[in-house]
Parts: C-alpha cells; structure tokens; sequence
C-alpha cells in the first residue's frame, strides 16, 4: 500500500513539472526565411529586382517553420533578388503586383527538428521512468 501512494505521488510530480509551452510567439519584425536564413522585412521599396529566387512555403503567425518560412507574408509571396545586391546580403519580398520591400538578411534559420527534439525531451524521459516503475511493480506483484 505505501509503494502504491510513494508511485502515485512520484506520477503526479512528473506530471506537473512537464513543461507548458505556449505556441504563440511575439515576433520582433516581420520576416521571411530563404535558403536557410532569416531575412527582416523592411520598409524600404526596391525598383530594381533581377530573377524570382524562390516564393514562401509555410505562414504562421504563432510558431517558426521549416521550409521558406513567413511570419507575415502567405504562402505564395515571391522573392526575388536585387539588381547588384548580394542575396548573402539582402532580397526583394513582392508585396504587391509591382511593389516590392528589401528584406535584410539578419541571421541564419534555426532547425525545426532541434527544438521539437528539445520540446520533447523530457516528456518522453518522464513516461520512460514511469514505465520503469510500472514494470517494477508488475514484477514484484507476480513475485
């Protein structure tokens, strides 16, 4: 009977200390990922764009993406890149039919993959331990 409250209690503090992450993300600009970097969009009008290099394949307004990620723009809005400017430096976002804003290139795009690996860590270590402990109960009952 004590193991019984000792396992109960030890559940319950596993389960309250499971991290509550909130989906939704305060962005301190508008941006735009390309080619695994995040570029800020400005308010700067561009008149002189080249070739389209790419288009925004994943909106959200609560939480990063993979891919050619938006946090402002739909899925659909064009890049292009910028009559004698770098794209290491800066890119066209197409706002409009014949309007386009320069996005400035600010950093590189954090995997996806790592934070939902980081997000789920301990869940999955917690539901390990506590299978563990069903087993030694199991095991011991049948004894």
């Amino acid at each position: 009977m004590k193991l019984k409250k000792i396992i109960t209690l030890f559940i319950f503090i596993c389960l309250m200390t499971i991290p509550n992450h909130s989906s939704a993300t305060k962005w301190g600009y508008s941006l735009v990922t390309w080619d695994g970097y995040v570029y800020e969009v400005t308010d700067e009008l561009v008149t002189e764009v080249d070739k389209e290099i790419g288009h925004v394949t994943s909106y959200s307004d609560m939480e990063p993406l993979g891919g050619n990620f938006s946090n402002t723009y739909k899925k659909g809005t064009k890049y292009f890149s910028i009559n004698e400017i770098s794209t290491d430096q800066a890119i066209a976002v197409q706002v409009k039919d014949d309007q386009f804003l320069k996005a400035v290139m600010r950093h590189e795009q954090q995997s996806t993959l790592l934070n939902t690996i980081r997000e789920l860590f301990f869940p999955i270590s917690a539901g390990f331990i506590i299978l563990g402990l069903i087993i030694i109960i199991i095991s011991r009952r049948f004894k």
